[in-house]
């Protein structure tokens, strides 16, 4: 495993505003314009399309450090990033030491740029607007912030002026507290080549052309989640998982389903939480992580939202009381998640 700097790390924990005992707070730049004051227009929707298409488009190589809180803690990872155009984002995560390629709009790519699929449902939910100007990264950005319908604050992003990625990205629950904040550390940009084509944004994960074979086969599910997170994707996913995205432009949630039973002591690391009559198993301290076993199935739950929104949706899923011994099959959830999520 690659030991990052501490240097890398204090500087990260600077950046989000680290502090014991709480979440870190957005600070706006003191020359940041205010929204715009026209209701009906997204000022900085087309400025976050085209951050979220150069974080596809452009190559660039950096460190970035997440972090999710929950009320029981704080998670948090090192991504060390590389994105080839035309080849795709290579992720290296600390502290797992994990290598893969991911898609940079899902968990695993850090959420750092929308795909036209979320960035259409986060229109549908939110107002964008144009916030001014700001710095972060030791580059100059500008601001949009995220709003929901009474004019509070539900996102921040930070995008690099000189035709970069999103730089910094922040999530507020409705008391204003940021949930969730993933940003750069460092960054390195390739230089454009001359008579490069102006690149267009990609789907990026909308799936549902396999919604009719599914129902056939016999599988059930929501169209939408508490929260206005609607249905994006679902498909088959080995070895032999039903998945499911849901979003509401800013968070996911991923929903792993699999016939079978749980086996509890397979889930080393996690804890066990009664809800409503019922029983979840969780891993992570910012409660992202969970799985249950319901009407002989295995759903497991992993999400880049408030926690709020999480408890929401878990709940709004098919629980049953948990019988005093469980039939014991294996589910591999720990390596399940390790393909979604960057923490672990």
């Amino acid at each position: 495993m690659i030991r990052l700097p501490a240097t890398v790390i204090l500087a990260a924990m600077l950046l989000l505003g680290l502090v014991a005992g709480g979440p870190a707070y957005a600070v706006r730049s003191p020359h940041a314009a205010p929204p715009d004051d026209v209701e009906s227009e997204d000022t900085g929707l087309h400025l976050l399309r085209e951050a979220a298409v150069a974080g596809r488009s452009r190559g660039y190589s950096g460190t970035q450090y997440v972090t999710a809180w929950g009320a029981s803690g704080a998670t948090s990872a090192v991504l060390e990033v590389r994105n080839v155009p035309g080849k795709g984002l290579t992720v290296r995560a600390e502290p797992s030491g994990s290598v893969r390629t991911a898609d940079p709009g899902t968990p695993a790519g850090g959420m750092s740029s929308p795909s036209e699929v979320m960035l259409e449902v986060l229109a549908r939910n939110y107002r964008v607007v144009a916030a001014g100007e700001g710095f972060t990264c030791g580059r100059p950005a500008r601001l949009v912030d995220v709003l929901r319908a009474d004019g509070t604050v539900a996102a921040r992003y930070w995008l690099d002026e000189s035709g970069g990625p999103v730089l910094r990205r922040e999530l507020m629950d409705a008391e204003g507290r940021v949930v969730s904040a993933g940003a750069f550390v460092d960054l390195t940009l390739d230089p454009v080549a001359r008579g490069a084509a102006v690149p267009v944004m990609a789907a990026g994960g909308l799936d549902l052309a396999e919604l009719p074979r599914l129902e056939r086969a016999g599988w059930r599910f929501p169209r939408a989640l508490p929260g206005r997170l609607e249905l994006f994707a679902a498909h088959d996913t080995p070895p032999g998982y039903l998945y499911l995205g849901y979003s509401d432009g800013l968070s996911v949630v991923s929903v792993f389903i699999q016939s079978g039973m749980l086996d509890e002591e397979r889930l080393r690391g996690w804890h066990a939480e009664r809800r409503e009559g019922h029983t979840i198993w969780v891993r992570d301290p910012a409660g992202q992580e969970t799985i249950w076993a319901s009407g002989g199935h295995v759903y497991t739950v992993f999400a880049d939202a408030p926690a709020d929104m999480v408890d929401a949706a878990v709940a709004a899923l098919p629980h049953e009381p948990v019988p005093d011994l469980w039939t014991r099959l294996g589910r591999g959830a720990s390596r399940l998640l390790s393909w979604v999520n960057p923490f672990g």
